[in-house]
């Protein structure tokens, strides 16, 4: 196959182009930096959402827009309708283990100082 003819994406459902995006706010006479300052964010904080994963400003652009995220960027939502983190589907709060995790101090009232576990 030429190296041209290769798709990057697998076939099927795919996420709206960029310009396509940024055209479909045009036609509601806004822009990326108009839209993130009309919702108190500083200007260039919505277009982070072109580019990688951002729920809250995905959610934003979509209304803006009159469409779901999920039909804009289906690559980035579960069928249901929640975001994928792009590391498989996001743990919640308070499930699996991380550094700044909360342990209750024992019963008996002993305290031993941090990293002596």
């Amino acid at each position: 196959m030429p190296r041209n003819e290769r798709s990057k994406k697998p076939a099927g459902k795919t996420d709206w182009h960029n310009a396509d995006i940024v055209c479909a706010l045009h036609k509601q006479r806004l822009t990326l930096r108009k839209l993130s300052l009309l919702h108190g964010y500083t200007p260039k904080v919505l277009g982070q959402a072109l580019h990688s994963p951002y729920p809250r400003a995905e959610r934003l652009i979509a209304a803006a827009i009159g469409v779901a995220p999920q039909a804009i960027w289906p690559s980035r939502y579960t069928v249901d309708g929640a975001p994928r983190s792009g590391r498989g589907e996001r743990q919640r709060r308070g499930q699996g283990r991380h550094l700044g995790a909360y342990r209750a101090p024992p019963a008996d009232g002993n305290v031993q100082p941090r990293g002596a576990d």
